[in-house]
């Protein structure tokens, strides 16, 4: 009679505990819903997909700094303060020459406790107590091309635009499909969790031996040139963005080069940034880019993203 008067509450407590974590995905999936747009390259016709593979929350002093390097550092971790919600958005290209996923997005195992602990100690601490996570298993980047029709087979490559846990957690679902990194990321990651890389993980590196407009250091993903793997770097060493040249428009994936578009209008920066005047530099090209060029600028956990993407709203600085 005790065991069942332990047991039933127990039971009940873990039904609603499951009633509102399904509540709480839900209301994230409705916060960022998937979007699609038609475009034409060159005069063919192509779609693009954002999704958001879940969401994250980090604190507030982690999102927009107030100080730099260490300081800032510092200053995160003793706020006490998390932001909103935020997406973790993927984008999917189906070009005239094939499917391209950019970022894979997070998956629902980083809920799991103990899921960063193979990364040491710090690692663990780090990641559990700075950033906060809610992604359901059919948010993940596999189920979400499922859901577009898009078989894994038919994807002609992954392109990552840094090594970030965040950004790399849906490799699972593409150990047959080129992956593609940037080199100079790969030789001098920063703060990537190479212990979750799935154990089969050796991308293909490009050198960023071309140039793209005002990006010294490019590497064009087509035949056509019209899709370009350009570094941004700031956010990590030698962090990458992707750039889609449309016939109306350029959709600009930029990654972390920060956290909302109104970052770099104000001249605003995370905590973060492994070099501050390199997060400086890449918002001077940037903004040269958008003036003689019609971007639609989308950062990784911008909220608003996805209007200006539905709506072909560019970037005005």
């Amino acid at each position: 009679m005790c065991f069942q008067l332990t047991y039933v509450p127990t039971v009940v407590q873990t039904i609603f505990r499951t009633l509102f974590l399904m509540r709480s995905f839900l209301q994230i999936a409705l916060m960022f819903p998937g979007q699609t747009i038609q475009l034409t390259i060159k005069g063919q016709p192509a779609k693009v997909h954002l999704v958001s593979t879940g969401a994250v929350s980090v604190k507030t002093k982690f999102r927009e700094a107030t100080k730099t390097g260490f300081l800032a550092m510092v200053d995160f971790v003793l706020d006490k303060k998390f932001t909103e919600w935020m997406p973790i958005w993927v984008l999917i290209i189906e070009h005239p020459e094939g499917v391209f996923v950019i970022d894979t997005g997070e998956n629902a195992d980083v809920n799991t406790p103990g899921y960063f602990r193979s990364s040491g100690i710090f690692a663990n601490w780090f990641d559990t107590t700075q950033f906060k996570f809610q992604v359901a298993q059919d948010e993940e980047i596999g189920p979400q091309l499922d859901q577009l029709n898009i078989p894994a087979d038919k994807i002609k490559a992954v392109i990552l635009t840094h090594l970030h846990l965040d950004h790399i957690d849906g490799l699972k679902y593409f150990p047959s499909t080129p992956i593609i990194v940037s080199k100079k990321e790969w030789e001098r990651p920063f703060g990537d969790l190479p212990k979750l890389y799935p154990p089969w993980f050796k991308p293909t590196l490009a050198a960023l031996d071309e140039r793209c407009d005002v990006f010294e250091h490019a590497h064009y993903l087509t035949a056509a040139k019209d899709l370009v793997l350009i570094e941004t770097p700031g956010h990590t060493y030698h962090h990458c963005s992707v750039l889609l040249k449309a016939d109306e428009c350029s959709i600009f994936f930029a990654a972390d080069i920060c956290y909302t578009q109104n970052q770099i209008i104000e001249e605003k920066y995370s905590g973060t940034n492994a070099s501050h005047k390199m997060a400086r530099e890449t918002y001077d090209k940037v903004k040269r880019f958008a003036k003689s060029n019609k971007c639609v600028f989308i950062p990784s956990h911008d909220a608003r993203a996805s209007l200006r993407f539905q709506e072909l709203d560019p970037l005005v600085v």
